[in-house]
């Protein structure tokens, strides 16, 4: 007997969850990735300490900022494999322990070794982070809706720089800067606290009931050979734009204060103020995007664009400014390039999530996720030392200037590589069909 299986469901059921409960676990993923991101970004904000009281040199300082995605990959592909068959509740809990753990021992011993490690025991735990925060939220909600929870969660990783800037900055300046470690780490300890109470895995998790309640054969029981996941145009166009938009964002969370105090001669209050501006325009470009990507799918424009060519085109847009800042003085106009540079190509991590999501089964998405973000964080890996070794190479301020025409290549070269091969309603459509020769 054949049975026709499409990629989505004509009509659907009134959702069956909690609209309250959705959104309050939306919320926390979001604080979640505040304090995430507050953890990453800590190390560059007291980077200009570190280095003079530690006696640490830019190629060291490199490997620490590098030592954070030592162990990120593996831990997001191995979490992603478990959050196919385990709670991501519980896997969330287990996650943020090892931040806080990681961040009070350099608190407790602020010596080069120990941060070294508990960099890449931050990373471990740091790895799944995105992977099962996105696929948590896709439980809750359905395809088209996606949009506006999975960019919130990314207002709060740029929320967290934003924050973590000024305030750090203030924690640093008053007292001594490991302090700034400790404060990182219970917000860790308050996050688990109430997540205790507030976390729970949502109703798309699985099964033929959740295809029919949330519309799409994707959320149901249905499984296909990873081969035909990880190697399909999109998957992989999604990954070169995701690559390029994770270097930027490693050049700020370890680099961006260093060059605009030490090659552009600005304070540490000046240096903070440009990257919480930096993040506050990361923020803006978010969820104006994200309600423009969600506007455009009403009124039926393509995924592939609305998604697809956002992502791509914001991307290479990005690496643009990125190279024009490393050759506009010091003032306002390098300010604006800077944070249209960093700031404008991060959307990607929300259109990320969505477009693997939109042909990934749910029974797959957390593996598929996790390997997307360990294959994206690896340039969390290589930027910071292969910036910092172009720093040490060059005399005075020039190699932060090398360091940035390089990445602003690299970034554009992304983009590009995205807007020709991203085609997400092309995988659904051919996905479908090994839906209907298996129901056959």
């Amino acid at each position: 007997m054949s049975v026709n299986v499409g990629a989505h469901i004509p009509t659907a059921p009134v959702l069956e969850r909690s609209t309250a409960r959705a959104w309050a676990v939306t919320f926390m993923l979001v604080v979640l990735a505040l304090v995430n991101w507050a953890d990453k970004a800590v190390l560059g904000l007291v980077a200009v300490p570190l280095m003079d009281d530690l006696d640490v040199s830019p190629s060291q300082y490199g490997l620490l900022a590098s030592s954070i995605y030592f162990l990120f990959s593996l831990s997001a592909v191995g979490a992603g494999f478990l959050a196919n068959r385990r709670s991501v509740k519980w896997l969330l809990v287990i996650m943020v322990a090892l931040w806080s753990i990681s961040q009070f021992s350099i608190w407790l011993a602020p010596a080069f070794g120990v941060i070294l490690l508990s960099r890449i025991l931050l990373g471990l735990g740091e790895g799944p982070s995105a992977g099962l925060s996105f696929h948590a939220a896709g439980q809750w909600f359905r395809d088209n809706e996606r949009n506006i929870p999975i960019a919130l969660q990314n207002v709060g990783a740029f929320g967290g720089i934003a924050i973590a800037a000024p305030g750090l900055t203030w924690v640093i300046s008053n007292h001594d800067w490991h302090w700034a470690f400790f404060v990182v780490g219970v917000a860790g300890l308050i996050w688990m606290a109430v997540w205790y109470f507030v976390g729970k895995d949502g109703p798309y998790s699985g099964g033929s009931k959740a295809a029919s309640t949330s519309g799409s054969i994707f959320d149901g029981d249905g499984r296909v050979p990873y081969r035909k996941i990880l190697l399909s145009r999109t998957y992989i166009g999604t990954v070169c734009v995701g690559l390029a938009a994770y270097w930027a964002l490693a050049i700020v969370s370890a680099w961006l204060p260093a060059f605009l105090r030490k090659a552009q001669g600005y304070t540490a209050q000046g240096a903070s103020t440009i990257v919480m501006a930096v993040s506050l325009t990361a923020i803006f470009f978010l969820i104006t995007l994200a309600l423009a990507t969600q506007t455009m799918m009403k009124r039926g424009v393509s995924t592939r664009v609305a998604r697809g060519v956002v992502a791509a085109g914001s991307v290479t847009l990005a690496g643009a400014f990125i190279i024009a800042s490393a050759l506009i003085p010091p003032g306002a106009l390098q300010t604006i390039a800077l944070c249209i540079g960093f700031g404008l190509g991060l959307v990607t991590f929300t259109t990320g999530a969505t477009l693997i999501s939109e042909f990934v089964p749910v029974l797959q998405r957390g593996a598929a996720l996790g390997i997307y973000v360990a294959i994206i964080t690896l340039s969390g890996v290589v930027c910071p030392t292969v910036f910092g070794a172009i720093v040490g190479s060059a005399s005075g301020g020039d190699g932060y200037l090398e360091a940035f025409v390089v990445s602003g290549v690299l970034v554009l070269a992304g983009g590009i590589a995205g807007l020709f091969l991203i085609n997400p309603a092309r995988e659904a459509a051919r996905i479908s069909l090994m839906f209907e020769h298996t129901a056959t």
